[in-house]
C-alpha cells in the first residue's frame, strides 16, 4: 500500500475520520488518508505551529519546508504528545526525544523512506479515498534505544517510580525495553494511539529492502542541554548528569626496611632484644648465686 518510499514523499496526508476499530480513546481517534504523494510546502500557520510542536522539521521558511500532515493533524500530534509527554516534562532531553519519534511519523518530508502502510478501509465520507487503520515504523536500532535511554531514569515526583512504568505496559519499569516501549505507543487500545502502528528496530548493516531506509535522526542524551534556555535533566533522573564519584585516596605505601616487611623487621628485633636481656638476666643471676 506503499508502492513508492523515497524523499520529499508521503505515505499519508490529511485526515479521514475516526478509527471504527477503536472504541475507547483519551484523544480523538482519527486517522490519516493513504497518499503515497509528494510532500506538501507547509503555509505560515502550519510553519508557526511545526516551530513549535516539531522544531526539528523546520528547514527555514514556507517556502522550503514541506510536510506530510495538515495544520489539523499537527494540533492532533501537539495534544496526544502533550498529554504522553506531561510525565517525562521533568527532562527536557527525553520529552523533546519523544515528540521527535512522533513528529517524523506523523510529519516528515520523507514520511514513505521509513513507513509502510499494510492495511487500509474505505473513507464513505470522500469518495475514493481510503482511511489507514496499521502501518509499520522503520527505526534504526540506535534511535531507539537512545531515546529510550534518554527517559528511562524519569522520575515521577507524585509517586518516586518511573515515568517509564506508566508507558510500558504490563511489563513496567524493570523489564521495559526500547522495542517494548514503542510496542505499547504503537498499541491501538492503550487509550491514545488512534490506529496500530507495527515498530520494526533494525541493527545497523540490516536493510528491510524496497527502498525503506530506517530512520535515524538525531537524539539528544539526557545530559544535554536542548538551548541556552533549558538546562540538562538533573541527576535524580539522569544517572549521566550525576557528577563523578570521588574515588578515596589510595592507602599510603607500606612501611618496609628493605625488601622485608617494616613491622615485622622491629617485631622480630623487639623480640631478639628481649630475649636477649631474658638470657642476660638469667646469667647476672646464676652468676651472683656462686660461692
Amino acid at each position: 500500500l506503499t508502492p513508492r518510499h523515497q524523499a520529499g514523499v508521503c505515505a499519508f496526508y490529511g485526515e479521514c475520520g475516526r478509527n471504527p476499530e477503536v472504541n475507547v480513546s483519551l484523544v480523538p481517534s482519527r486517522v490519516p488518508c493513504l497518499s503515497n504523494t509528494p510532500a506538501r510546502v507547509a503555509s505560515a500557520a502550519l510553519l508557526s505551529l511545526l516551530r513549535s510542536v516539531c522544531p526539528e522539521l523546520v528547514r527555514g521558511d514556507n517556502e522550503t519546508t514541506r510536510v506530510c500532515c495538515t495544520y489539523g493533524q499537527l494540533s492532533a500530534l501537539q495534544l496526544s504528545v502533550g498529554l504522553s509527554g506531561a510525565v517525562l516534562a521533568r527532562c527536557p532531553a527525553c520529552a523533546r526525544n519523544f515528540a521527535n519519534l512522533y513528529c517524523h511519523n506523523i510529519c516528515s518530508p520523507d514520511q514513505s523512506l521509513f513507513t509502510n502502510v499494510t492495511r487500509v478501509a474505505e473513507y464513505a465520507a470522500l469518495p475514493g479515498a481510503r482511511a489507514v487503520l496499521q502501518y509499520q515504523l522503520f527505526y534504526r536500532q540506535r534511535y531507539a534505544e537512545d531515546a529510550f535511554a534518554s527517559c528511562r531514569d524519569v522520575r515521577l515526583p507524585a509517586t518516586g517510580g518511573y515515568a517509564i512504568a506508566t508507558m510500558c505496559g504490563r511489563y513496567g519499569a524493570q523489564l521495559c525495553t526500547a522495542q517494548r516501549w514503542l510496542d505499547f505507543q504503537g498499541d491501538k487500545n492503550n487509550g491514545l494511539a488512534p490506529l496500530q502502528i507495527d515498530f520494526q528496530l533494525l541493527p545497523d548493516g540490516s536493510e528491510p529492502g524496497e527502498g525503506i531506509a530506517p530512520l535515524d535522526a538525531p537524539v539528544w542524551g539526557c545530559d544535554q542541554a536542548l538551548d541556552e534556555d533549558h538546562e540538562p535533566c538533573s541527576c535524580q533522573d539522569c544517572a549521566r548528569s550525576c557528577p563523578p564519584v570521588v574515588p578515596p585516596p589510595e592507602p599510603p605505601p607500606p612501611f618496609r626496611i628493605g625488601q622485608a616487611d617494616g613491622v615485622l623487621v622491629i617485631c622480630v628485633l623487639l623480640f631478639a632484644g628481649l630475649a636477649l636481656l631474658f638470657l642476660l638476666a638469667l646469667l647476672c643471676r646464676r652468676g651472683s648465686a656462686e660461692p
